[in-house]
């Protein structure tokens, strides 16, 4: 491409605005009334526009009304319905709205983040951005390259009518095609390596952190850290962080790169005082139009909450179907799922129109970046002395292209922020799950439970026995408060000695197996236990998402080791699950949801077995056998008897008492009372050992 020459200097910037603004003056009214003239002229065209202006204002009136009438009317209904629709919740948890900004707070969210999911410089997460760094600055190069090329042959080939300069044209645009379909495709493709690698890593560290000491039962069911939904902050939030984190990545350095290039290129035409300029210009522009935009960063962060309570309404609804299916109640859980549908519709909206002030901003720089860039860009070729028609066109179509791209840049570096205001929306929510999950993760039993528990787990006569020292237990209540369960129980469950936990309900029977668990802490004393000698049977076993052989072995995982399918069928035949392993697939017999396959007395069966194949030292048992009648329920204990495990376990049927050496009874009346008694031959021969009320 020709440049221009020493003897054909470009006017200086100050002067060439000058001219422009001259030039304003002298054509203004004329370019005025043509265009009143253009547009009289074409009136399908304004009937059109016309049109298009006054549907967009009246749809966003007309929604803004609706919008208001409908959180009048929600605000009029009250809290019941807020509860059910589960918009309550955060009312009654008294939650605030998320604040969330590109500050401080958020980098250093991010950079936790980023340090998981890139731990170090050698992991694959880093090797995939250098590729992808390598591709960027290669894509960018080609398009500097082929804009400036492209354009100078084929203007050269139009203006002069010449064939030559036309097939250089065709032969280099072909070259440029070829390189760039494999340099873009493999853009794509290392993009959609690095969101996935960062969503399995930050998954996975959130798996770690979930699963460990009990984390997933105390922020699910205690809510410790006060957080909802966290099924959607793992699978969902997680995904879309990682998909705009990669997406960013590209996005942030492909403008700063093709800014670069590309002004470098340009300033070879125009000089270094107008790119400049132009681009200082457009800075303040953008400042001025960042102040009056929208923040989006809470906006993303609400959206997300709200799709996760209708997410979690709709789940609650498949967990539930069979109860809600006897009872009747598709109405009212229509009602329920219509009405949390509602309340994200309708913050949605509200959304919807504070984003047209982002359209509005976004659409605004960029066609105001248009003109400016034209003040800058036009002048030198209008003022440029003594150039041939052909060069001269050339040589602005070239510059002009790459002045129009590296503006695109320009405007794409300064709405990063926009993006990354959306990007700290989820980091925003990440940040929490991990907070939470670390504040329950410290929340860690007393240091006498937690080190007993793990001495008691050794040999000797010190493993073979629970024992509750001076423990007292307090449930809490949907006020705020607390309510005594048990007060300083003494309680020793020695090897071979089982004991029958009794009393009404609400008692805190299953209450004090949690603390036992190290799930509740207890208000006062400790609790010593085996824990790897231990093994519970819930009144509702837990089936696995796995092989028949995986429900007899859990939590223990045997994979394709068949060595204990002897001893697993054995274990099916003593409490009458042998049928199921008769099917075609044996032991290999799999379900979707082993749940919905078996029934109530069925899966407590296969807890049993479950409790046979493993043959703990201690069995603790919470109404294991209410499913199942009671000749068949005589039989599954007798069987454990004769394995030599000591059950500790809660039982409403009399006839079970004769299984259990010892008795404790929890009187339920809120004063946390309790007595042990020993249990004989029949009930005149019970003998009180100790009790509470004595003390």
């Amino acid at each position: 491409m020709a440049n221009l020459s020493p003897h054909q200097p470009n006017v200086s910037l100050v002067k060439g605005l000058q001219l422009a603004a001259s030039a304003l003056r002298k054509n203004l009214p004329d370019g005025i009334q043509f265009s009143i003239k253009t547009l009289r002229n074409d009136r399908v065209f304004c009937l059109f526009l016309g049109s298009s202006l006054l549907s967009f204002s009246s749809l966003a009136s007309f929604e803004m009304l609706r919008l208001t009438r409908l959180r009048r009317e929600a605000q009029a209904l009250g809290p019941p319905r807020d509860r059910r629709s589960g918009a309550g919740e955060a009312k009654r948890k008294k939650t605030k709205k998320p604040v969330v900004d590109t500050g401080p707070k958020f980098r250093a969210q991010l950079v936790y983040l980023l340090r998981i999911v890139l731990p170090s410089w050698r992991s694959r997460g880093n090797m995939l951005l250098a590729t992808q760094f390598i591709l960027l600055v290669t894509r960018t190069l080609i398009t500097v390259k082929t804009t400036k090329l492209s354009v100078f042959f084929l203007t050269n080939a139009i203006s002069q009518a010449s064939w030559k300069y036309w097939v250089r044209w065709v032969v280099n645009f072909m070259g440029w095609m070829g390189m760039s379909t494999m340099v873009n495709s493999g853009l794509k493709y290392t993009e959609s390596l690095i969101a996935l690698e960062l969503r399995e890593k930050l998954t996975q560290h959130a798996h770690n952190q979930y699963l460990t000491a009990n984390n997933f039962y105390k922020v699910a069911v205690l809510q410790k850290g006060g957080l909802g939904n966290i099924d959607q902050r793992i699978c969902a939030d997680i995904d879309t962080w990682a998909t705009n984190c990669a997406s960013l990545y590209g996005h942030s350095f492909k403008p700063v790169l093709e800014f670069v290039l590309s002004l470098a290129e340009a300033s070879k035409e125009l000089g270094v005082a107008r790119p400049v300029g132009l681009f200082l210009s457009q800075a303040v522009v953008a400042g001025l139009l960042r102040g009056v935009a929208p923040s989006l960063g809470c906006m993303v962060a609400g959206e997300a909450q709200l799709e996760g309570a209708f997410r979690r309404t709709h789940a609650r609804l498949i967990a539930h179907a069979e109860e809600i299916a006897f009872l009747k109640g598709s109405n009212t859980e229509r009602m329920i799922l219509n009405n949390q549908l509602s309340a994200n519709m309708r913050m949605r909206g509200w959304y919807a129109l504070v984003r047209i002030r982002k359209y509005l901003n976004e659409n605004f720089a960029k066609f105001q970046g248009l003109l400016i860039g034209g003040l800058f860009v036009h002048i030198p070729f209008l003022t440029r002395p003594g150039a041939g028609e052909a060069s001269r066109i050339s040589s602005f179509r070239a510059t002009e292209e790459l002045m129009l791209r590296c503006g695109s840049a320009f405007v794409e570096i300064v709405l990063l922020n926009k993006s990354l205001q959306e990007l700290a929306g989820f980091t925003h929510r990440i940040g929490e799950l991990f907070q939470a999950l670390e504040v329950s993760k410290g929340e860690t039993e007393p240091t006498r439970f937690s080190n007993h528990v793990e001495d008691w787990a050794g040999a000797g006569s010190e493993g073979k026995v629970i024992r509750f020292e001076g423990t007292s237990v307090d449930t809490p209540e949907p006020d705020g408060r607390s309510r005594r369960l048990v007060t300083n129980l003494q309680l020793e469950v020695v090897a071979g000695r089982s004991v029958l936990v009794t009393g009404p309900n609400g008692a805190g029977k299953t209450s004090l197996f949690r603390v036992l668990a190290g799930l509740w802490l207890p208000v006062d004393g400790t609790v010593l236990c085996p824990q790897e000698r231990l093994m519970w049977l819930p009144q509702k076993p837990y089936l696995v998402m796995g092989t028949l052989r995986d429900q007899i072995v859990y939590p223990a995982t045997l994979g394709v080791d068949r060595s204990k399918d002897a001893l697993i069928l054995e274990c099916l035949e003593m409490v009458g699950l042998h049928k199921l392993a008769t099917q075609p697939a044996g032991l290999d017999l799999i379900h979707e949801e082993w749940n919905d396959v078996l029934s109530g007395g069925e899966r407590q069966r296969m807890g049993f077995a479950r409790l046979y194949f493993h043959r703990p030292l201690f069995a603790v048992l919470d109404e294991a056998t209410s499913a199942i009648n009671p000749d068949e329920e005589q039989k599954l204990y007798q069987k454990i008897e004769k394995m030599h495990t000591t059950v500790f376990s809660i039982a409403h049927r009399l006839e079970l008492r004769k299984f259990h050496h010892y008795e404790l009874i929890l009187t339920g009346d809120g004063s946390g009372k309790w007595d042990l008694i020993e249990l004989g031959n029949n009930y005149k021969n019970d003998t009180r050992l100790i009790s509470n009320q004595e003390k």
